[in-house]
């Protein structure tokens, strides 16, 4: 559910109040009868919900217009109790051309939150952005138009549109003047942009010549290029103001710089790094170790108040029980690792911590605790959010292939879990490894044999010439590739082959190498992927120090990545607990805590064009199914 559908904003109450005063004058007590004790009139929730049952009641008896008009005002009576029910019962007994425009777009709003709420986002924002609504802003109050305008930012935002999104919000900013709901688009404008890459922001702040929206590209170039350390972000923060005085966001700026100085004053002075140097995982803990030295050696070359830093190996013999009570020994005010999940596990059963710790990996289980927090390279929440991405795209049948190693299939148990708690459904789910048919194995999972099948039985029964054009299953609507590159390659290509052209294809990041080969990577253009933030980062200082010093081969560039996003996350800890709706804008993703202590990271969506990645801005339609094509040379009405 999205943001926006569990939220009333707070413009739209007021429209709701201007309805239920309307509600209140038409329904007047009656006066009491002679000899009864005088009746006190009803106030409060009691009174707005009796209003709106009576305004229901007697629109039955009314002809349209004057019914669906007051059907609608007990719609947004009901809408603003919370009671969602009873409002969607209400509104659904609307017929919208009985509405005036104004009328149309109160329609709009109440009718849009309510679908959304349901997880129906198209058919909100089908509603949202009706045309009808096209020739008609300038004629809507601000009270009407803006809650719309809100919605419908929200909506293009959660479909991937982030274009429209921030679009739209450039409309709310022109005609906004309450102080709230300037807070309320900031932080959208905010969520919005720092979800582009740096390049793009790059590109769009050289480019545009809209002084607000350049204002805020360099804005976010200001969240995300200084996030290393909070000093230098606030030096930023600072020097931004200075050059753009009368921006909206410099008098009201988005939650999360708004919070810098607080996490400025509680940071750690004294860190302790356990990560195995040494023994199975030592190659592993060392890419960790350098991406997090790199963004400390960022920092301190930033002249920034950075902590000391003192690093232990836990690959030895040694218990690890014992190498972190000296490291708490020495004075470390906060601790980052451990790497092994076993050892996260111990930490997860001890009764209390003796300072707060950023394991850089997932337990299986645990209890829930405030002095821990777990964060790691976890393919299932790259699965979670292709699931929700495609589900609010409108797929509802998935068709799923998944490598027979762990981490494919975790993926495909975690997609398969997120989108049926969403309403969706997996119709097929089949495994492959690397010396696969796959031929076969597409064809087979398409159901191409049994279309084929069927064009031999008609061609038995028929004398006719028959025209017959095999076609793929029809109870699949997606499909989620959780492949490596080599067998991506070999995939893609036999979806067109086996008339699958037009099924859409989401991947994780492990489908795109790391590096660009257009050559060999035409083979799977059109897949979109979920992609780590450092895919496009090319402008940050620490990947550039880590690929000029270590030249990370593709497969440990995420280790150097998760080393650097571990070394500005511990210090926003704070933030993030406080404010669980804020994120930290790192190099593996955008980075959010649970109430159970772990950090779940949304990458950046990219698709696979002319065989090299590209970030996804705008929405991507979701195609329909094909149809099996049978022409007969007689009429159909002989078969």
């Amino acid at each position: 559910m999205s943001a926006q559908s569990r939220r009333t904003p707070q413009i739209f109450a007021r429209v709701a109040a201007g309805a239920l005063a309307l509600a209140l004058a038409a329904c007047q007590t009656p006066a009491p009868k002679s000899g009864a004790q005088p009746q006190l009139p009803v106030t409060g929730p009691a009174a707005s919900r009796a209003s709106a049952q009576q305004l229901l009641q007697s629109a039955r008896t009314l002809p349209s217009p004057q019914r669906d008009q007051q059907s609608l005002q007990a719609a947004a009576i009901l809408y603003d109790l919370g009671e969602a029910e009873g409002a969607r019962e209400a509104v659904t007994q609307i017929d919208p051309n009985q509405l005036s425009d104004v009328q149309f777009a109160r329609y709009a709003h109440v009718y849009g939150n309510l679908l959304a709420s349901e997880d129906e986002f198209f058919r909100a924002l089908d509603l949202a952005a009706s045309p009808r609504l096209d020739g008609t802003w300038l004629q809507l109050p601000s009270e009407t138009a803006l809650p719309l305008r809100d919605l419908r930012a929200d909506l293009w935002g959660l479909l991937g549109d982030l274009d429209s999104a921030i679009a739209e919000r450039q409309q709310i900013a022109m005609m906004a003047r309450d102080a709230e709901m300037v807070a309320e688009n900031n932080d959208g404008f905010w969520q919005l942009l720092t979800q582009l890459p740096s390049s793009e922001l790059h590109l769009r702040a050289d480019e545009s010549n809209d002084p607000l929206m350049r204002g805020w590209y360099e804005l976010a170039l200001v969240g995300r290029d200084t996030q290393t350390d909070l000093s230098s972000q606030l030096t930023a923060l600072s020097r931004w103001r200075q050059q753009w005085p009368r921006h909206t966001a410099a008098s009201t700026p988005p939650q999360a710089l708004r919070l810098l100085e607080q996490l400025a004053a509680q940071r750690a002075d004294q860190v302790a790094l356990l990560l195995p140097l040494s023994g199975s995982l030592g190659s592993a803990g060392r890419a960790i170790r350098d991406g997090f030295m790199a963004a400390y050696y960022t920092s301190l070359e930033a002249g920034a108040p950075t902590p000391k830093v003192q690093v232990y190996d836990t690959g030895t013999d040694r218990p690890f029980e014992q190498v972190y009570q000296e490291a708490v020994d020495a004075g470390a005010q906060a601790i980052i690792g451990p790497l092994d999940k076993q050892k996260v596990a111990n930490l997860l059963a001890t009764e209390k911590l003796p300072v707060p710790t950023l394991a850089l990996n997932y337990a299986d289980e645990g209890r829930l605790t405030s002095d821990l927090v777990q964060f790691g390279l976890a393919i299932e929440d790259e699965a979670r959010q292709v699931a929700k991405q495609a589900y609010r795209q409108g797929h509802r049948q998935a068709m799923i292939l998944a490598a027979d190693s762990g981490w494919g299939q975790r993926g495909a148990d975690a997609f398969t879990e997120q989108f049926q708690q969403l309403g969706g459904s997996v119709s097929v789910r089949r495994t492959f490894h690397d010396r696969s048919n796959f031929s076969k194995l597409v064809s087979d999972t398409l159901l191409i044999p049994e279309s084929k099948a069927r064009e031999a039985a008609l061609r038995r029964q028929l004398a006719a010439p028959l025209e017959f054009t095999p076609r793929r299953r029809g109870d699949v609507d997606m499909l989620l590739l959780l492949a490596q590159p080599e067998q991506a390659r070999q995939i893609n290509p036999m979806l067109a082959f086996f008339y699958a052209s037009d099924l859409p294809v989401f991947a994780t990041s492990q489908v795109f190498a790391g590096t660009v080969n257009r050559e060999r990577d035409r083979d799977i253009n059109g897949v979109r992927f979920t992609a780590l933030p450092w895919l496009f980062e090319g402008e940050n200082q620490t990947k550039q120090a880590i690929e000029s010093q270590a030249s990370p081969a593709p497969a440990f560039a995420r280790l150097y990545a998760l080393g650097a996003d571990a070394f500005r996350l511990f210090p926003r800890l704070p933030m993030l607990r406080q404010f669980p709706e804020q994120r930290v804008h790192g190099l593996t993703g955008a980075l959010s805590l649970t109430a159970d202590g772990r950090i779940v990271r949304e990458q950046v969506w990219a698709r696979i064009d002319k065989g090299a990645p590209v970030p996804v801005t705008t929405a991507v339609e979701p195609l329909a199914a094909p149809v099996e094509s049978i022409e007969l040379s007689r009429s159909s009405e002989n078969l």
